[in-house]
This record gives structure tokens, sequence and C-alpha cells, in this order.
């Protein structure tokens, strides 16, 4: 049927830079180096609710994490020797090359100097011609209701910014997950989206995971779960 939901690879353009929420150094808000699909779900209902003014958080659940693809290739995780990979970078050579720090601080309005302890650097991946891929289940004519997304918080900043630049059906896409994190998989084989850990022999890392409820404001969490971050694989 013309209007079932069907799997898509979806391709964004970044355009502005982009913070996607992580861990916290001290003053240093880092960077993820991929979207997780949590990010996206909730960057593309609210894309779709500006246009439509239709809110449904069931819309778009069934999606992947996002990656970074440059020079025609897509980055996908995998661990080596104990340190994460995105394709052929290393995160530390991934953050060298495409990512840079934002300084901020508050300024208090009597003095015009910088209010105690308000200093904040916010990590960043710069565009430098990166587009990022992922794949979402959905009906066609919903996917062409989003012509751009912000991803993060921070778009008031003059962050987050993405357009859609390429949707292709993809029926051999292999995974179902749901908002990034999924139950069956492939042994031995890099995870491309989060795995709930349920005692499972692994190698990776595991991470804590909070799902947002974004009906309500400011969002609250939902659930936390611990997961086997991407790139692990289950033995």
């Amino acid at each position: 049927m013309a209007n079932e939901e069907k799997w898509y690879e979806v391709t964004f353009k970044q355009v502005q830079p982009i913070h996607i929420g992580d861990n916290k150094h001290g003053v240093i808000n880092e960077t993820k180096i991929f979207i997780p699909g949590q990010t996206m779900w909730g960057a593309l209902t609210n894309a779709y609710f500006k246009k439509t003014n239709v809110y449904d958080k069931n819309l778009f659940k069934n999606i992947s994490c996002f990656y970074p693809k440059i020079e025609g290739s897509v980055l996908y995780p995998r661990y080596e020797e104990g340190e994460f990979f995105l394709g052929f970078c290393s995160e530390a050579e991934f953050r060298q090359k495409f990512t840079t720090t934002f300084l901020s601080t508050a300024i208090n309005s009597t003095t015009l100097h910088a209010q105690d302890e308000s200093l904040h650097e916010i990590d960043v991946i710069l565009p430098n011609e990166i587009e990022w891929v992922g794949y979402v289940k959905a009906k066609k004519e919903q996917l062409d209701h989003i012509g751009e997304v912000f991803i993060g918080g921070d778009s008031r900043y003059g962050l987050g910014l993405m357009k859609m630049v390429n949707v292709r059906e993809d029926e051999n896409y292999m995974y179902n997950p749901e908002k990034g994190i999924i139950r069956k998989y492939k042994k031995n084989e890099p995870l491309t989206n989060f795995v709930e850990f349920e005692n499972q022999n692994f190698i990776g890392e595991l991470k804590l995971i909070a799902e947002f409820d974004f009906t309500t404001t400011p969002p609250t969490i939902s659930q936390v779960k611990f997961v086997i971050n991407v790139g692990g694989r289950i033995l």
C-alpha cells in the first residue's frame, strides 16, 4: 500500500555547528560524536509539529542512531583494542578534526563583568561538509513535512540546524530499533544501535540512557536504563 509505513534511509546536511549532550568535564560540556535515535526522534517530532500542529509521541519512534557521512562514506561505530572508532577515525582523531569549543559566560547586568562560576565551554561538531545518515520507519508523506530539524537545545545560539537532503526507501534494513535501542541483534557484529543490557557477555562499554517525555514542559525523564554502547559486540 502506498500509504503504509516503510523503512527509509534519511540523510541530513549539517548547516550549523551541533552540540549533542554527553559528558561534562568541569566547565566543558562535551558533545557526542553521533546522534542517538532518541535525540533524532525528538528533533523530527518537533519539526513535524511545527509544520502540521500535530504532536504524536509514537510518530518516528522506530528510528536508528544517525552517523556522520564524510567524503561519501558513513562512519559506523566499532571498538578497536578498547578504543571507540567511527569508521576510519578514532574518537580522539574525530574530535581533533571535526569539533571545536564555544566559550560563553553570564554577564552581571550591574557590573557588566562575568558572573562568578558562570564560565562554561560547549563542545560542538563543525559542519565541514558533514552529512548525517540513519533509518526511520514512517509514511513517506510524513517525512515530506520535514524540511529541516534542529539538533540539541541550543538553536537560539545559532546551533543545531540540519536540512533533509535525501530520503530513500530501504526494504533491506535489518534492525528494528525503537528510538535507537534494539533487542534483536547479530552476535559478534559491531552494534549500530544501543542494546538494553540484560547480563549479555559483550565487548565495549555500558552507558546509562535516559528516555524523555517531551509532552511536559520542561521535558521529564520517563525511564533510565543501562545499554551496551554502539560499536560494541555481543559475544
